[in-house]
Formats: structure tokens, sequence, C-alpha cells
């Protein structure tokens, strides 16, 4: 999930965000509720349902573990994900 959140930095929308976790309702909802809980993530005031990194470091330690060899495929998936929620590509 956390993955997820910090790839699509700026548009971490729970639609984008399900579609690239590919998890049930439930799923989603459960892992989402844990990392807020966490004081990890938070929803963006305003727009329930947007998610941003409550600290940047946080969010540099997420990006450097997902590593070189996983940015691409986890970056394609977003673009597909991100086309099949909004029609914007990456």
């Amino acid at each position: 999930m956390l993955d997820y959140v910090a790839l699509l930095e700026g548009d971490a929308r729970y639609a984008v965000i399900r579609h690239m976790a590919r998890a049930t309702e439930e799923d989603m909802v459960v892992d989402l509720r844990e990392v807020v809980d966490a004081d990890v993530i938070s929803v963006v005031a305003g727009q329930p349902n947007l998610y941003e990194f409550i600290d940047h470091a946080a969010l540099e330690i997420v990006m450097a573990d997902i590593g070189e060899a996983r940015l691409p495929k986890l970056r394609a998936r977003a673009n597909v994900a991100l086309r099949r929620v909004t029609g914007d590509a990456r």
C-alpha cells in the first residue's frame, strides 16, 4: 500500500491505488486504515479519497525500499491504473 501511495505522489486517489493493488474493497479499507492509524499517511484535507505521506522522510524510505529494479514495473502499473481511472497517463 505504501509503495503505491509513494509512487503516485500527489495523485494517490483511492480508485487508482485500488487498481494498482488489485485488492478487494474490504482489504483496501483495512490496509488504508492501518497505515492512516499508524500515522504514516493521511487523508488530504477536504479530499476524502486522496492520500499523502505525513512525513517526507517516510516517503523517501519507501521509495528507496522500492528500489531501481522494481520501480519501472510499479510505474507501468501506475500508468495503467491512472488511465483506467482518469484517462491520464504519466
